[in-house]
């Protein structure tokens, strides 16, 4: 049981190490693989990385250029000398003697005299009496009898069917076909660049400039020299997507109109009347008549006349009419036919041709080749004396080999190792590795 743990221990180590570099993931070296002369070895796995050429190609842009003639429209100015006529109004003054009549008016004061008599209103008073009469409103209690209606509400309760709807919701189960996603993290390898650091470095007098390309000389010696590091590689866990169809039952309700009948209580109210008779005062209104002598005061006005003679100065206008001689100038309008010269520039279209250089741009292929890096895990064997234990804790692999005893003689040659060779017999023996 215990060599039958061993072997998959092996196993487990040869497929881990095609995904996870050496460097990181430490296979067991503790199992111990029988052979046919029982022989025990121990395992060792070796990275080895080869170079595999690759073509791919690239898009390559040139451009030509292609003489073409074009003819172009260029404007030409040129001048000429052009005539316009035009008529011009021109004023010419003549004087004459004209007779102008017009009317003056001349003020004449006169003097009449003029009756200014007013009237002055005085106020007499005169007092006597007058008889008021007006009524006066008394309350007077009266008793008598009414008949007084009143309306009662008698409670009546009885009971009726009631029509009641009501929604129940039907579950109703249907199958969907649904896509899932089963995937799961696959761990993957990343290579990361080694650090860059300058340090000293004996350099040649020769040297090449990367930038030109051109051979130069420089005193031999030391220089500093930017270096790289060795690669990294890290493993990262990424997610690989693995979708699924499945058939999941769906349920859903459907809702569903009920009626039923519902006894309920009604209560309603009937009206009563009861009459009684009862004696209520009734107040009554009694007017009475009422005279009184009121003393009462007017005024009466007498109108006066006062006599009033005042002089009174009046200006009057006479109007004269009187004729003088005015010089009159008057312009009589003569048209008059002139000639003005004058420039014009006139634009004028020419063709001109010319020879521009076109370009055409054309795309091509153009392969190229380049190597890429492809990882592959060797497994050696080596030959032991003594046994190795693994201990597996939390994915954490402890490897704990002793020092080999063996004879520098009797040491056979390292066998690789094919991980994907399956044993001859799964039972209790222990497989044995076909040797390269």
């Amino acid at each position: 049981m215990k060599t039958l743990f061993c072997a998959m221990a092996a196993a487990f180590a040869v497929s881990a190490a095609g995904l996870v570099p050496q460097t990181l993931f430490a296979a067991p070296q503790c199992c111990r693989v029988v052979a046919a002369d029982g022989q025990e070895y121990r395992l060792e796995h070796q990275t080895v990385t080869e170079q595999v050429p690759q073509t791919a190609y690239k898009k390559v842009v040139e451009t030509n250029f292609i003489e073409e003639e074009i003819t172009t429209y260029e404007t030409v100015w040129e001048t000429e000398k052009r005539e316009r006529k035009y008529t011009v109004a021109r004023q010419v003054p003549e004087t004459s003697m004209e007779q102008r009549r017009y009317t003056v008016n001349k003020p004449v004061e006169e003097t009449e005299i003029r009756d200014t008599s007013y009237n002055v209103t005085r106020l007499v008073p005169e007092t006597s009496e007058r008889e008021e009469r007006y009524l006066v409103s008394k309350q007077v209690m009266e008793t008598q009898q009414r008949e007084v209606v009143e309306t009662r509400r008698v409670p009546v309760t009885e009971t009726v069917m009631q029509e009641r709807t009501y929604t129940v919701n039907r579950p109703v189960t249907n199958y969907v076909e649904q896509t899932v996603d089963r995937g799961n993290y696959v761990n993957t390898v990343a290579e990361q660049p080694g650090r860059t650091y300058d340090r000293l470095v004996w350099q040649r007098a020769n040297y090449v400039d990367p930038v030109t390309g051109e051979s130069k000389w420089r005193i031999p010696g030391f220089y500093w020299t930017q270096l790289q590091g060795p690669p990294q590689y890290q493993v990262n866990k990424v997610y690989q997507t693995n979708l699924v169809t499945q058939t999941v039952p769906v349920t859903t309700y459907i809702p569903e109109t009920r009626l039923e009948q519902t006894p309920v209580s009604r209560t309603t109210y009937r009206d009563e009347q009861v009459s009684r008779v009862e004696e209520v005062q009734v107040p009554r209104t009694v007017q009475e008549e009422v005279v009184r002598k009121i003393p009462v005061t007017t005024y009466k006005q007498v109108v006066e006349r006062v006599e009033q003679k005042t002089p009174v100065t009046v200006q009057k206008v006479v109007q004269e009419e009187r004729v003088e001689e005015v010089p009159t100038t008057r312009y009589k309008t003569v048209m008059e036919e002139r000639v003005e010269p004058y420039e014009v520039k006139v634009a004028r279209v020419v063709p001109v041709k010319r020879m521009v250089r076109k370009p055409v741009t054309t795309e091509k292929w153009v392969p190229y080749t380049y190597n890429i890096e492809r990882k592959k895990t060797v497994v050696n064997r080596i030959p032991i004396e003594k046994e190795t234990v693994i201990k597996v804790e939390d994915r954490k692999v402890e490897t704990v080999v002793p020092t080999p005893i063996a004879k520098p003689e009797e040491s056979p040659k390292r066998d690789s190792v094919n991980p994907a060779d399956k044993p001859d017999d799964p039972a209790d023996e222990i497989p044995t590795l076909n040797e390269k």
